[in-house]
């Protein structure tokens, strides 16, 4: 695992949180770790957005990164 792996996974956890923090003020209209963040509707579902987006980003960008250093054999089955 090198550094760069390590860098997306924890992007990729701070886009759950991003994503449970919208949900949260979505279900419940309570905030989940950051106080008056989101305050309304439109901006939950901005977070919940964002939080998807930046989860699918990340998990790619480690993919690209595994694929990358992966060695040849293992990429031609034998």
């Amino acid at each position: 695992m090198t550094l760069k792996v390590m860098f997306f996974a924890l992007l990729d956890g701070a886009g759950i949180i991003v994503l449970s923090s919208g949900a949260m003020w979505l279900v419940r209209s309570q905030t989940l770790f950051i106080p008056d963040f989101p305050t309304s509707t439109p901006t939950a579902l901005l977070t919940v957005v964002a939080g998807i987006a930046l989860m699918l980003w990340a998990t790619a960008q480690m993919l690209r990164e595994l694929i990358k250093h992966s060695p040849d054999d293992a990429a031609d089955g034998s």
